[in-house]
């Protein structure tokens, strides 16, 4: 944390705008506090940060002169205030789960590895671990780091497919490896930190894939239509250019826009079905929360 400090009073920032995942509500106080006793003056927006996506430029309206993002890197996306990211490795020892566990992974000869950008750290551990027991082990490096996805670019995982039997995700939470499993057509296993165990995702895939697929066959039929749009930084599409090719299909086409993409938001509106332009996991996470039938754009 001292570099990110370092890194604030270098840009003169005076208050700073707080931005964290929610794996980290119980230590952003700890965090705040520190920021202070370093002389800046903290805002902690609890509005659900979901990636480097989602730099908030309304921190100016409250005075603040910075922006602290933690738990991502850059992606690059420009911003009304400058912004230091803090990517916040977790040091994590999986050695102990995987003597546990290994034989999960007894039929498989060559893994494929992927992590979030917290447990990079660990991809040399695991990876040496599995050699040592016979294992061989790809890590493909899309990203700044080895092995590091995103839930908007698994392309780590998408670049070995046809080099590995299985692939073990090092996680907290599945939020990572459900992503892998829609990409890939190889067996996904989670080794998660915080269960200490490894299992497998193939229910979710097949569970997934059921939605999905009823999903996309609703949509052709559907009438009325809604484009689901955010104007988080990095996700603003057109839709004028789809709504009019929807259009052509016959179909009652409304723009629907939004900061955060949620079901609730569209009670009450009368619609057959929904395409998102928004962030490419909205038509794969959390498919049971909507009423009706969801898919994304790259998926009509």
């Amino acid at each position: 944390m001292e570099e990110e400090i370092e890194k604030l009073k270098k840009i003169k920032a005076k208050r700073v705008f707080v931005q964290f995942p929610e794996g980290l509500k119980l230590r952003i106080q700890d965090i705040s506090k520190k920021l202070e006793r370093e002389g800046l003056e903290t805002v902690i927006c609890l509005e659900p940060t979901f990636g480097a996506c989602d730099i908030r430029d309304e921190a100016k309206l409250l005075g603040c002169d910075a922006i602290l993002h933690i738990g991502h890197e850059s992606l690059g996306i420009e911003s009304k205030l400058p912004v230091v990211f803090w990517e916040y490795f977790i040091e994590a020892d999986p050695c102990p789960i995987l003597d546990k566990e290994l034989d999960k992974l007894k039929d498989f000869k060559n893994i494929g590895l992927i992590t979030s950008i917290q447990f990079v750290k660990s991809i040399p551990k695991v990876k040496d671990y599995l050699e040592k027991k016979g294992k061989k082990v790809f890590v493909h490096k899309a990203l700044q780091y080895p092995g590091q996805v995103l839930g908007c670019n698994l392309e780590a995982a998408k670049a070995i497919e046809k080099e590995v039997d299985c692939f073990l995700c090092i996680s907290a939470g599945e939020f990572y490896a459900d992503g892998v499993v829609l990409v890939t057509e190889k067996p996904v296993f989670n080794l998660d930190l915080e269960k200490k165990e490894i299992y497998s995702l193939e229910e979710f895939r097949k569970k997934a894939q059921k939605i999905i697929a009823w999903n996309k066959a609703q949509f052709k039929d559907a009438k009325r239509v809604g484009i689901l749009v955010s104007w988080k930084k990095g996700q603003v599409k057109n839709p004028f250019e789809l709504k009019k090719e929807l259009e052509k299909d016959g179909k009652e086409v409304y723009v629907l826009a939004m900061d955060e993409i949620a079901p609730e938001k569209i009670e009450g509106l009368k619609l057959d079905a929904l395409i998102s332009l928004a962030c490419p996991r909205i038509g794969i996470d959390d498919l049971e929360r909507y009423k009706i039938p969801i898919i994304n754009w790259d998926q009509n």
